[in-house]
């Protein structure tokens, strides 16, 4: 029973929480890429932030590189001598901030995590939910107009289910939002898939594409994709920065054959480093997701380990070291204390505790307590570490984590309509462009011309509901009523805009002819006339 607390036991460790390490192979990516951490000893070339964009190997092709045409600028940028000094410093911190072109490998590895993806997904599902509605400005007009309007608007909406437009434009916004950078290619009947056809120039009108030529639509992503050739010389020229091809993996393709959209883009001496695109949103989002997974494991970690058991014993009286007969007196690493039968006590009063068991101290000579580290604001931390990656995409915490506001009178509605108002902004700038080539090409391949007439909206977001709507119609007949009455406006003019408004339960509804005559009101009968009919009755 003497050494009976000295025997050497085995423990297993507990598993430690680690989140997954992106590997980097590129010298760039080696850099920390948060200040504060080994940032003094680092070394920056300053023209390493206007590198070129180097794409992997095929995805350029065999024909002679055209990126001399921006020598001008290249010449300008390398030419730091004078500056890099203090440049240095500033470019450090751009690369540690890991604000520089991270790779569209890496960028695809973070796309993995659900912190990183879910904001582009809710706001690329949102972009295209409500999706558009196309109208004619001949609606509303004569019989023979209005039918031959709808028609036609029926035939570009099957058109574009056929082409599943709805869907490419949410894979177009969700690549842009990604990597920085998304494209559409237009296929066409009878271009072959080669540089010699698809480098040739898409022109979308009468003179150019022809009717019934419109095959499909397809998102390329931006990896497959590198410019060829871009005048960098005059920023007066239209084309200044501005890709006149693409090389996709080994084919040339002509800048009007491909839709691209940059949500985030960056300056144009930055440019040709982010392969001329831009900022994803995930890069954005980085220094808040990875304070967020640090604050999450950190948490975890105290939380695992928020109470120790504490251990009080004569370690000078009970575990010294037995020097018996016959053995050689070697001094121990920590005077006459055998630390294995230390371990061994501590490894049997853990086992005890994790086990719930009871806890059996020498009456005389040991106690034993719990110090337990208190858990109130770890909640809060780590909620407001994972409310800050809301800040960067705009998402209101309902829509991006589902979490409800709390408190009296709390609602989401506010930022609700707040956020549905950047979404509209957005379909205006990231996805009106693209689309409204599509719409033309969609017209050029039924009717081998565009439609002045025909146009599209984005359906708002923000809907009401069947009582709402009720009220607001009739408030506008009240008003209609009020301006007919006073003269203001024929009742022709009014049944017009009944016809046309978007909003009215008669939109669509031929209300050309004449108003129907108003119906006579009923005449009551007196007071006189009813007492006598009832003094009839009676009789």
């Amino acid at each position: 029973m003497k050494h009976w607390f000295s025997r050497n036991r085995e423990r297993k460790p507990l598993p430690e929480r680690r989140e997954p390490v992106l590997s980097r192979s590129d010298r760039r990516l080696n850099l920390r890429s948060f200040r504060g951490h080994g940032a003094e000893g680092m070394q920056v070339d300053p023209r390493e932030a206007f590198d070129p964009y180097k794409p992997p190997v095929g995805v350029r092709g065999s024909a002679p590189d055209a990126l001399a045409m921006d020598s001008g600028s290249l010449e300008a940028v390398a030419d730091m001598g004078g500056w890099a000094a203090t440049a240095a410093p500033v470019l450090r911190d751009y690369f540690e901030d890991g604000l520089a072109f991270l790779g569209y490998p890496q960028l695809a590895q973070m796309a993995q995590r659900a912190e990183f993806r879910k904001p582009c997904e809710v706001i690329a599902r949102e972009a295209v939910r409500e999706w558009i509605e196309f109208r004619s400005d001949k609606q509303g007009g004569d019989t023979e107009e209005n039918e031959e309007a709808a028609k036609r608007i029926q035939e570009v909406e099957r058109e574009f289910d056929r082409l599943n437009v709805r869907r490419v434009m949410q894979r177009h916004v969700l690549h842009g939002l990604t990597f920085g950078l998304g494209h559409i290619w237009i296929g066409i009947k009878g271009a072959a898939l080669t540089t010699e056809a698809q480098s040739k120039p898409l022109v979308i009108g009468k003179n150019g594409m022809a009717k019934g030529s419109l095959e499909r639509l397809a998102n390329i992503e931006p990896i497959w994709t590198t410019p060829n050739s871009y005048n960098a010389n005059n920023p007066l020229a239209p084309n200044f920065y501005k890709p006149d091809n693409w090389w996709v993996l080994g084919t040339m393709v002509d800048s009007s054959r491909l839709l691209t959209t940059i949500p985030y883009p960056v300056s144009q001496i930055l440019a040709p480093a982010f392969n001329f695109g831009g900022q994803s949103l995930t890069q954005l989002l980085r220094a808040y997701v990875h304070n967020y997974l640090a604050t999450r494991n950190s948490t975890a970690t105290i939380v695992r380990n928020f109470s120790k058991l504490v251990l009080k014993t004569d370690m000078t009286g009970n575990m010294q070291t037995d020097m018996g007969p016959g053995m050689d007196a070697q001094p121990m690493p920590y005077g006459d204390v055998d630390m294995a039968s230390v371990q061994g006590r501590a490894a049997y009063m853990q086992d005890v505790s994790e086990g719930q068991g009871t806890i059996v101290v020498d009456k005389e000579r040991e106690d034993a307590s719990i110090i337990a580290t208190p858990l109130s604001g770890l909640d809060a931390l780590q909620a407001q570490s994972m409310e800050a990656q809301a800040a960067i995409p705009g998402i209101p915490l309902v829509k991006l984590f589902g979490i409800q506001p709390t408190g009296l009178n709390a609602s989401s509605d506010g930022e609700i309509r707040v956020f549905y108002d950047e979404i509209s902004a957005f379909q205006e700038a990231n996805i009106r462009p693209s689309l409204q080539r599509i719409f033309e090409a969609v017209q050029i391949h039924l009717w081998g011309e565009i439609d002045e007439s025909l146009s599209f909206n984005f359906v708002p977001l923000w809907q009401m509901d069947e009582k709402q709507l009720a009220e607001i119609e009739k408030i506008k007949a009240d008003l209609m009523a009020v301006l007919s009455t006073a003269g203001i406006v024929s009742p022709e003019e009014c049944r017009e805009r009944e016809a046309t408004d978007d909003h009215s339960i008669f939109k669509g509804v031929d209300l050309t002819g004449p108003p129907p005559e108003p119906p006579e009101p009923e005449q009551m009968p007196d007071m006189e006339s009813l007492l006598k009919r009832g003094e009839e009755s009676d009789d």
